[in-house]
């Protein structure tokens, strides 16, 4: 009733709703509302405290076509109430009853008191079109070590610290390292160690304005005193984890923003309205603007086709983290999972050309659960809710990036072969390259102690990283060749790179929990339930998830989430 669409004034826009009303279509797909309560119901009741959250938007236009999660709306009954003690123990020793089965809570949409959860490696998405509008192309390389002391500075000796500095020190999961990576392979294998450095390069504040870009609120306190303050915002080295809050609706519109080559499109639910004398309103047209830049968007949907198994228009994926979704929807698709610290939560958003899905399973009345979430219910319960959508739907390509956003700046690498390794970096860093030295000798017929060659070898992108191999002098030369130290332009004798088949678990390690709360099951309500909800405030507030705390044993106002180890 805010809206001068309705009426010059209040009183006016009370009058014309209680005399003659207005019809209102909603941009609900009962195909897809559908799907997406039946995918869910099929993996958890509402009986649970743990709510399994799903909401689909279009790109391009934002129309919302399914918000569904496994919650009765409506008030519990406090004469006969059916819902459950709390699960939070606090609440549970004062007898304060939970939000399950019945609720009204705007769980998926945010408002009130729902701030949202944490999305986990999702949030990846934002340092990487942060890089690319910054000019770092797909083929930038970082060495991804594990653990990686970061300049991040965080309490000294805590779990996040390196031990003994107060610097901020990530891993991947299982500790592991994964060489020399580009941002298809560490988008797509959810790597840590690429990401945490990419957004130290390119400033965390800047990843958050991106994240502002594509919608996301920051409706906590804890995140919005960051969020809001471009010094801080800058020291917050874990938010490219996801330790950040947002609701299931505010991600699926970030990633169909990408999707729509960049443009946002503010969440509708209504389709059309119509007054008591037959007139359409101008209330319900979507209202767009371009926030990311083309190609950036594009180059950012091409790395997202990574991690559910499809494949890159302009590269070879080599992992991924829910291959099944491109098995089960076989339609092109990009997507990213996320879970938090001790796996409270566990995401996956999926998108086509015509609809982006974003689920969470957490519990909304208790961020800290004790509860491990595994990818074994959110992950089906999106990728099949996506496949059931686009059912007897053609499918359509994703438009690839340009040449230059995929591979930027290819310089030739100098031959530093048996050259000092103070002389092999010094040539290496001259030419424009981040220059990393590799402890293990490998045979070479160089000098022991000498550089024995470059991985990679030939060319690579202006900044990116060269790998310097030290020979152990125990190369044999070939007949009739003499060992001499290299010429600019050539490539010395390399190991083959880094692996990149070493195969990723297919879900997300530990990181966040995501809670859900209520909407009801698409039924006898056509617009009532979750939609009368969405339509009540604002004609465009959504309606919002319970607000979660922090997933992670640290706050998200912290620099590091405790392990640091999700995907």
């Amino acid at each position: 009733m805010e809206q001068e669409t309705f009426g010059a004034t209040t009183y006016d826009r009370e009058r014309r709703l209680k005399s003659g009303g207005y019809q209102i279509v909603t941009t609900l797909d009962v195909k897809t509302q559908e799907a997406a309560y039946k995918n869910i119901q099929k993996r958890i009741k509402n009986n649970s405290k743990n709510a399994l959250m799903l909401a689909g938007l279009e790109p391009g236009t934002g129309r919302v076509r399914a918000l569904a999660v496994n919650r009765v709306f409506k008030l519990d009954d406090p004469d006969k109430p059916q819902n459950k003690i709390s699960s939070n123990p606090a609440k549970a020793k004062k007898g304060i009853r939970g939000t399950y089965p019945n609720t009204t809570n705007p769980l998926m949409t945010g408002g009130n008191d729902i701030n949202g959860y944490q999305f986990g490696s999702t949030f990846k998405m934002f340092t990487m079109v942060a890089a690319l509008e910054k000019g770092y192309p797909l083929q930038y390389t970082i060495d991804t070590v594990s653990p990686y002391k970061s300049n991040y500075i965080v309490e000294s000796g805590s779990p996040a610290a390196c031990p003994g500095t107060n610097k901020y020190c990530p891993e991947n999961a299982g500790r592991k390292g994964y060489g020399v990576q580009n941002m298809w392979a560490g988008f797509g294998r959810s790597i840590n160690t690429y990401f945490v450095p990419l957004q130290e390069r390119v400033g965390a504040a800047n990843v958050v304005d991106v994240a502002k870009k594509l919608g996301i609120q920051f409706r906590a306190q804890s995140d919005a005193n960051f969020a809001n303050n471009r010094a801080a915002a800058d020291d917050w080295g874990a938010f490219t984890l996801g330790v950040s809050s947002a609701t299931p609706l505010e991600m699926a519109n970030a990633y169909a923003t990408l999707i729509a080559d960049g443009k946002y499109c503010e969440p509708i639910p209504v389709q059309q309205i119509v007054d008591q004398d037959g007139k359409k309103l101008d209330i319900a047209n979507p209202r767009c603007e371009q926030r990311i830049k083309t190609e950036a968007a594009r180059a950012a949907v091409d790395a997202a086709r990574c991690p559910v198994g499809d494949s890159s228009s302009t590269s070879k994926c080599s992992g991924s983290t829910v291959r099944a979704a491109h098995d089960s929807i076989r339609k092109p698709i990009m997507g990213k999972t996320g879970t938090t610290d001790s796996a409270k939560t566990a995401a996956l958003i999926v998108g086509t050309k015509q609809i982006a899905v974003a689920g969470i399973i957490a519990d909304p009345d208790w961020a800290q659960t004790s509860t491990h979430f595994s990818h074994d219910e959110v992950n089906p319960a999106v990728y099949e809710t996506v496949r059931d959508a686009m059912k007897g739907k053609p499918s359509q390509q994703f438009t690839p990036p340009g040449n230059k956003i995929v591979n930027g700046d290819q310089r030739s690498i100098p031959d530093v072969t048996c050259r000092s390794i103070n002389e092999a970096r010094s040539r290496i860093e001259g030419a424009g390259f981040e220059a990393k030295v590799d402890s293990t000798p490998i045979d070479s017929p160089c000098p022991a102690n000498t550089a024995a060659g470059t991985s990679p070898d030939g060319r690579t992108i202006k900044g990116g990283v060269v790998i310097i191999q030290i020979s152990n002098g125990k190369g044999t030369p070939q007949p009739g060749t003499t060992v001499t130290p290299g010429r600019p332009g050539r490539g010395g004798a390399i190991l083959p790179p880094p692996p990149t088949s070493s195969p990723f678990p297919s879900a997300q390690t530990a990181s966040w929990r995501r809670t859900s709360a209520a909407t009801r099951a698409p039924s006898a309500r056509p617009a009532t339930a979750v939609w009368a909800a969405f339509i009540a405030g604002p004609i465009c507030a959504l309606p919002v998830t319970p607000a979660v705390d922090r997933a992670c044993a640290t706050s998200s106002a912290s620099s590091a989430s405790s392990s640091c180890l999700g995907r």
